[in-house]
């Protein structure tokens, strides 16, 4: 018997098989989609003002100014990668996958919800406490929720968490 060599498109398209089937139960299925919302964009957006109530004046300022000028850099890298790779997304390489969502553009690498999600717990770790480095936890959960949603393949997940956690140890590097 003559096994198929194993590559990192088959461990690719093995892992999001493997969790579009576990998207079949309803408790993974809730459990991912409740992660992928927490990183639509929302808290990022409220995150400077919580920061503000919760800290002082010039924490606030400059957690504002880092993370302001993280996410400008990060999202202009993001869209310039998506749209120069152009890689699709799962239910359109994979011949009957169907993706528990509809993905917001077209293109699949990186993910943006997983870059979001490791630059805003980065700049949180780098301008406010080391303590908030358990956020990575948290944002390894919504990559894991855009594979097991369908809208992702693993390799868009990590290269948006390399990509999300380098611009915010660069800006925050660069700033501070």
């Amino acid at each position: 018997m003559r096994s198929l060599p194993i590559t990192l498109k088959s461990v690719d398209v093995s892992l999001v098989m493997h969790m579009a089937e576990r998207a079949t139960r309803p408790a993974s299925r809730r459990n991912y989609l409740w992660l992928s919302k927490s990183a639509d964009g929302w808290l990022y957006l409220i995150s400077p003002l919580i920061v503000a109530l919760c800290s002082s004046v010039i924490a606030a300022t400059q957690y504002f100014t880092v993370c302001g000028t993280a996410y400008a850099v990060e999202r202009a890298l993001y869209w310039t990668i998506k749209n120069t790779t152009r890689r699709l997304r799962p239910p359109q390489a994979i011949p009957g996958l169907r993706s528990v969502i509809v993905a917001h553009d077209r293109f699949s690498l990186p993910s943006g919800h997983t870059s979001g999600a490791f630059l805003f717990i980065t700049v949180l770790s780098q301008t406010l406490s080391p303590l908030w480095l358990l956020g990575y936890f948290w944002a390894a959960g919504v990559g894991t929720s855009r594979v097991g949603l369908g809208v992702h393949f693993p390799t868009d997940v990590c290269a948006g968490a390399a990509l999300g956690t380098s611009v915010g140890l660069l800006i925050s590097g660069a700033i501070l």
